[in-house]
């Protein structure tokens, strides 16, 4: 099978959650024999064409040098590199990942009559709830219809990370849910087994973009009540790793300063190589979510692989990410004094945590091998393939 993957950002040089999902699948579907092309930005130094684990890397548009930050007008024209290289190039099947991207994708292709597959990693909240989804109001008031637009394109098919994802495509876009399938995440386990823990070690970590809807605040303030009650009563502070950069970097440095945390805390910016925030991982003891809008949580089950006990707010995506056996360890949101308590009953009580790492281990281990994940999106592909020769036959 002859495939596309359309993103705007890749690995090696980003490690976002829907790059990580395609590096892995992209890797598998080449191991199977199929012809993998993976469409991407020009970012940070890299060479317009590559070959990385045997899928061919094209980076067209302009150069981005600090990925994932890209301006709107580099947005639109890697969307007109997408259109043109789609008109002129056939594929058996288009994996386009929202947003931006996709309009011009699904354009090409509809021209074409090439099958195009939407993959979409999460949805905005409605209503009161989306306060925080957004940087501005602006940003709410454009980007949210463009969202609900965009995911309505008449697509082959639409592929999602969760039931939680899938239901709200569904129930309030108002998809077809025959159109729609789900293929949880996956994590490339053993290589996150094999990285060795980075030698600088901490109690609590934060990984994330510094947007509105991953609260890094939360995160801060609730290391901040922590680490006051730990000195309190004659311990050391937490020892904190901050993982991330985006539009609130600013925001997040004065909120450092003003909790007193600027000599327990190690903030590392953005980092570009996934193994490098693996290993800040394996070196933590706890990792905090405080994210109120997740479509599957990737960095949750990169925790669970790599034995660090997590703590999240409560979400349908959440909740399915951890599964039963450790669903208490999803709080509601807003609940700041039970989250320094559970933060506190995680952290004094080793056993619990020990516990609750094998939990994650096992867990990992039976849902989230790449093998299956893989096996999964061929088979929406191959739907896709099948869905788009009845529409044409019928013509």
């Amino acid at each position: 099978m002859k495939i596309l993957i359309v993103s705007e950002m890749s690995v090696p040089y980003t490690s976002g959650g829907g790059e990580t999902r395609y590096v892995l699948l992209a890797r598998e579907l080449s191991r199977l024999g199929h012809d993998v092309t993976w469409l991407s930005m020009r970012q940070r130094a890299c060479p317009d064409e590559e070959t990385i684990d045997g899928v061919r890397h094209l980076h067209r548009g302009p150069r981005i040098s600090s990925p994932p930050t890209r301006p709107l007008a580099a947005k639109l024209r890697f969307m007109a590199s997408v259109f043109l290289h789609l008109l002129a190039r056939r594929y058996d099947v288009v994996d386009c990942q929202t947003y931006a991207p996709l309009p011009a994708a699904w354009l090409a292709c509809t021209l074409r009559r090439q099958p195009i597959v939407a993959t979409i990693h999460d949805t905005a909240a409605a209503g009161p709830k989306a306060a925080d989804q957004w940087l501005s109001s602006l940003d709410a008031l454009l980007a949210s219809r463009a969202e609900r637009l965009l995911v309505r394109l008449p697509y082959t098919r639409v592929l999602t990370v969760s039931a939680a994802v899938q239901a709200d495509l569904v129930g309030r876009m108002g998809l077809p849910g025959a159109s729609v399938s789900v293929v949880p995440n996956a994590i490339d386990i053993d290589r996150i087994e094999a990285v060795p823990a980075h030698p600088l070690p901490a109690d609590l970590v934060f990984i994330g973009r510094l947007v509105p809807h991953k609260h890094p605040e939360v995160f801060l303030r609730a290391a901040a009540a922590v680490s006051a009650r730990r000195q309190a009563s004659g311990r050391p502070p937490l020892r904190l790793k901050l993982i991330g950069g985006g539009p609130l970097a600013a925001q997040v440095a004065a909120e450092v300063d003003a909790l007193g945390l600027r000599g327990a805390l190690v903030h590392l910016g953005e980092v570009a190589q996934h193994d490098e925030v693996i290993a800040h991982l394996k070196s933590a003891r706890l990792l905090l979510l405080p994210s109120t809008r997740e479509g599957f949580g990737l960095v949750l089950a990169e925790a669970m692989a790599a034995g660090t006990a997590v703590l999240a707010w409560r979400l349908p995506a959440v909740e399915e990410t951890l599964g039963e056996a450790l669903v208490d360890c999803a709080l509601e949101p807003d609940e700041q004094q039970a989250l320094v308590q559970a933060i506190e009953r995680v952290l004094d009580d080793e056993t619990l945590r020990q516990q609750r790492v094998a939990i994650g281990r096992a867990r990992a281990r039976s849902h989230f091998g790449a093998a299956a994940f893989a096996q999964g999106v061929l088979e929406v592909y191959q739907r896709a393939i099948a869905t788009g020769a009845q529409r044409h036959s019928s013509r």
